[in-house]
């Protein structure tokens, strides 16, 4: 009963486990939607040039440049930006339509794509959504959203193009961020930055309206203890389903291949009462638990597993027997 109730908490404290790998899961995707897709790699490019908008994406469309999307992110209002790209972008959750595609970089018209909560008022006449900016109605193509992510909820984006009529933004209204292969390349990001007569720069830290806020949190450290300590329950409790055992093979008198077999069998009801219920715990993760990062937690059982294999030859084989005394 002991061995059984045992089995119970090791696979309660596995799904423990699962559920701390989900919820980091849901932290972590939450914080890259509210990027809006954008890497922790995105940078802010700081300047007050008064060069046109839809010039400055003529001339970047010039250059041969490594991947990059760029969002001009309006000063006033941080939930309104343009966006461009020379590839096709990370996919944000749509709600209803789609999100932009590369063939909306190189179109004449430019769409627009709303966060579900968006406060910019969207226009129906009949079965096309369309919002009104700079003087004229930008088709709604899509509505993005996920729980949770309120930036990405509240923002709304127009597609830029260097065939596009020319805009009335001018740079100085904007607050550029860049992401992609280009951040990592000195070459490229100094050609960007010489062409928007850039400042200065930082990482994008999307909290404040200015951009300038950095919010640190110790989740991360948190999540990886939270693991530590699972293993460490699950390898406690492994020892003490071994206590019993460990007791009879100390008593026993059996010598030669009978102690073997009399090891190998005590292994065996081990591993049945430690190893199944890692094997069960991982069929209800995969069936209940949402889980993205699976080689985390994939890692978590291997090892987890090794370990409980390893306590239990430890204990089982090489356990020295007590020695017997004089009459």
């Amino acid at each position: 009963m002991k061995k059984f109730i045992s089995s119970v908490i090791i696979f309660l404290v596995v799904l423990l486990a699962a559920v701390a790998i989900s919820k980091n899961d849901s932290i972590k995707y939450n914080n890259t939607m509210n990027r809006l897709g954008m890497s922790d790699n995105a940078t802010v490019l700081k300047t007050n040039s008064k060069r046109n908008l839809t010039n400055t994406i003529v001339d970047l469309n010039k250059m041969k440049l490594s991947k990059y999307q760029i969002i001009f992110f309006d000063k006033d209002n941080s939930s309104f930006g343009y966006i461009y790209g020379n590839h096709s972008l990370k996919k944000l959750p749509t709600v209803s339509g789609r999100y932009f595609s590369k063939t909306d970089f190189k179109s004449q018209i430019p769409f627009a794509v709303q966060g579900q909560n968006s406060s910019i008022k969207s226009y129906k006449p009949q079965s096309q959504a369309y919002i009104k900016t700079d003087k004229r109605y930008i088709s709604v193509i899509g509505n993005i959203g996920f729980n949770n992510a309120q930036l990405l909820n509240e923002q709304t984006l127009i597609s830029l193009s260097p065939t596009q009529r020319k805009s009335n933004k001018q740079l100085k209204d904007l607050i550029p961020v860049i992401d992609g292969n280009v951040v990592s390349s000195k070459t490229d990001l100094a050609k960007i930055k010489k062409l928007m007569h850039v400042s200065s720069t930082h990482k994008y830290s999307p909290q404040t309206d200015d951009f300038t806020a950095v919010q640190t949190n110790n989740s991360g450290n948190l999540y990886i203890l939270s693991l530590l300590l699972t293993l460490i329950v699950t390898i406690v409790v492994e020892i003490y389903i071994l206590l019993p055992l460990r007791f009879d093979i100390k008593k026993t008198k059996l010598t030669g291949d009978l102690k073997n077999n009399y090891r190998n069998s005590l292994l065996l009801r081990y591993l049945m009462f430690t190893i199944i219920p890692y094997v069960l715990a991982f069929l209800w993760t995969t069936w209940k638990i949402v889980i993205i990062s699976h080689a985390i937690f994939n890692s978590y059982l291997v090892v987890s597993i090794i370990a409980a294999i390893a306590v239990g030859i430890y204990q089982i084989y090489l356990v020295k027997k007590e020695p017997q005394k004089e009459a």
